[in-house]
Parts: C-alpha cells; structure tokens; sequence
C-alpha cells in the first residue's frame, strides 16, 4: 500500500473515492462535516493525514456558494491535521464562465485567493466553459476536455459519421465543439447570436438540411436557449440532435422543458434530478483514477488533456504582447 498519498471524499463521493483506492492500492481516509448550532460548519478530520499528500475529491453541488464554502472548511482542516499538499479533483469548478465582463474575471480572482489561502496546491477539474482560465490562477489548474470526457460516447456513437454537425451556442465553447469535432472527423458550424429583448436569436450560414446535430455545451440553465436552438437548427432541415453537457442541468424546471422537446439525447456527468429518459449519466471514475495514477507515478499528465492548452498559451502570450505594443 502507498502510505505517502491518501483520498479523502465526503459520503456522498465515497463509492467513487473507494473504488479508486482498491484499484490503486491508496488508503482512503474518513472526513466528516458537521453543522454546529444547525448553521456554522464544522470539519473532522478522521485519519491522521500528517505530512500526507491528499486527493481529495470533491464534486460541487447547487447552491455553488454553499459548496465553496464547505470545500473552503475542509481543506483548511486537512492543512491543520498536517497534510502536505492538497490536490483537489472535483468535477465542477464555479465562477469559471469568463467572458468579457469585468465581474466575471474579479469573481474568479476572488475565488482564487480563497483556494490560496487554504492551500490548495493543484485543481484537476472537468470541462471548463473557457479553458484560457487557467491562466487566471497561480494554482496549478488542470482542464479535462470535453473530448476526453466523453472519448467512449464520442467513439460508440458519432465517430466518421459523414452526416454529423458539431456546433456550440456560445462563443467560449467553440474551441471545445472544434476538439470534439477533430477526434470523430465531423464538421462544425457556428451561429451569430444576437439578442432581442434579452433573448437570443440565432442564425446560420451553412446547409444543415438532412444532418444529424451534436452540440457542445457546459451546462444547461433554464434549457430555453438550447431548446430554442435545437428547434431552430431542426426549422432548417436538422434531425437526430444530440448534446454533451458536461455539467448537466441545473435547475429542476429545464427537465420537463427538455422531457418535451426534439433533443434526442443529452449525456454529462452530474444530474442531480430525478431520472429522464432524455438524460444519460457518464461516469468519470476511470479518469480521475489515471490522474491520481499519473500523478503518484510521476508521469506527465499531457494525454488526458487536450492540445488546445498550448493553443491557448501561444494566444495568451500574442495577447499579452499586444496589449504590451
């Protein structure tokens, strides 16, 4: 047994955590949070984690900030029992949809500098909305792209389907639907997007007539935008729409949006919701068990990622310049 490491996860991802740890021979460690006075949190530490390096999985839930929060006890806690490092693996990663609005890159910032002064010390998470966030945090972070994520989906259903369109709703995804694209030889297409009374409209340039639809996305919110742009591309001749959503849907209302609507099939990694026939889970275990594996044997994790992040370095580095001229 490899007594210089250890996995910590809460209940709820224990199965997860302890089906890794036989499979790598680590020990698994007990952590429990309990609320004191029915309010203020409290972590206890079980096993002794001193001068341990700790993966400690953590999967967020909804409400995000009740989450943080909660992450934030915990890790401060295995610090003060004495681990050594802290590597956090968690499937979702908030206030990580960075556009162009100022508040979105000040609530990361924020978020970061909390991850700091906790003492995470590397993040490995899935699918981020914008992967040149990484560049956003002194902390090691570590994108699992959406074509990895769903590598056997991709490979059992859509690879060299000379029908198949990949496309994305949102401009930070296009990267991610291009990926996905490039590994089963599929086409992309892209919208404009344009608002009108706060709601977009969306409009298309190429034949899609008779192709079958995979659309990229991280998350679905209320589901009227993903349906309204299924039922848009099905107004122009497509069919059989599917979509990768990496993070599910958030909010219970959008499954019987969905429940109703032409979208065929959506597959992701967390859904919180009762059972849909139109949604269909993905587990991450096998990923999460090569990267703890890689980083205890000291290997470079580079195939598990993707070839865009040294894209987006050489784009962060001709803007930085730019911006310098």
């Amino acid at each position: 047994m490899n007594d210089e490491y250890m996995i910590l996860a809460l209940q709820k991802d224990k199965p997860t955590a302890q089906t890794i740890a036989d499979k790598l021979d680590i020990p698994i460690g007990d952590i429990t949070v309990k609320f004191a006075m029915g309010t203020e949190t409290s972590v206890d530490v079980e096993s002794y984690v001193n001068n341990k390096i700790i993966f400690l999985i953590y999967n967020m839930t909804q409400p995000a900030n009740e989450s943080l929060m909660q992450l934030m006890f915990i890790c401060d806690a295995i610090k003060k029992e004495g681990a050594h490092y802290i590597y956090l693996i968690t499937s979702y990663l908030p206030y990580t949809k960075i556009r162009t609005d100022v508040e979105y890159k000040l609530n990361f910032s924020l978020i970061t500098r909390f991850f700091e002064e906790v003492s995470i010390d590397k993040i490995y998470t899935f699918g981020l909305y914008n992967p040149k966030i990484t560049y956003y945090t002194k902390i090691p972070l570590y994108n699992i792209p959406v074509s990895t994520i769903f590598g056997k989906v991709l490979d059992d259903n859509f690879t060299n389907n000379k029908n198949l369109i990949v496309t994305c709703i949102d401009h930070e995804m296009q990267d991610s639907a291009r990926d996905v694209a490039k590994k089963i030889n599929a086409k992309t297409i892209f919208p404009v997007k344009e608002f009108s009374n706060n709601k977009p409209e969306f409009e298309i340039y190429e034949e899609v007539n008779g192709k079958e639809i995979l659309i990229v996305s991280d998350s679905i919110n209320t589901g009227e935008n993903i349906v309204n742009y299924s039922n848009y591309l099905t107004f122009k001749g497509a069919r059989n729409i599917s979509v990768l959503c990496t993070h599910g849907i958030m909010r219970k209302e959008a499954i019987s949006l969905i429940e109703k609507s032409i979208i065929k099939q959506i597959y992701t990694i967390t859904h919180i919701f009762p059972k849909s026939d139109k949604v269909k889970l993905i587990p991450i275990t096998k990923i999460v068990e090569e990267i703890i594996k890689r980083t205890i044997e000291n290997k470079n994790i580079k195939p598990i990622l993707k070839w865009f992040k040294y894209v987006s370095m050489v784009y962060y580095i001709c803007k930085l310049i730019l911006i310098k001229l």
